[in-house]
């Protein structure tokens, strides 16, 4: 099995990180998502609803850990994966914030993606999209916090 680990350095503190990746209201700011729904519980479902060249997605996940501010993770399913709902479909993604100087460590590990194709698609392409729009967002927003 292939998995995806990504790092990157945010300037920005562990704490406003951690609470912009499991907010609802603040997903949609940085990632191309339209709506996320969840009540950000270990063993609580987690939505995130999207579209990709006009077609609607849902990815369906279960959050698997929560641990403030230094982990979050889920295992989910993508109706737009080509795959059947079954456990062995499910792909893992898991946050992980590490205090660093004058910022955060951010590193991303994603698992079990279910082609060839769509790992090489995430890893050459979407994850640094997605965790540089991360980067900006939370820059951001510690510079007018300051």
């Amino acid at each position: 099995m292939k998995i995806i680990s990504k790092s990157i350095l945010i300037y920005a503190p562990t704490k406003q990180i951690f609470n912009a990746l499991i907010s609802s209201d603040e997903i949609i700011k940085y990632f191309p998502l339209k709506e996320v729904i969840s009540d950000w519980s270990v063993g609580a479902e987690v939505l995130y609803k999207g579209e990709v060249e006009g077609v609607p997605f849902t990815d369906y996940g279960e959050i698997i850990e929560l641990s403030a501010p230094h982990a979050y993770a889920y295992q989910y399913w993508s109706d737009n994966h080509g795959t059947e709902r079954s456990n062995e479909n499910l792909v893992t993604i898991r946050y992980q914030l590490q205090e660093a100087e004058d910022g955060t460590q951010l590193t991303l590990i994603q698992e079990n993606l279910p082609t060839a194709e769509l790992y090489d698609l995430m890893n050459d392409q979407v994850w640094d999209f997605l965790l540089n729009e991360l980067k900006q967002y939370a820059e951001k927003k510690a510079l007018r916090s300051a």
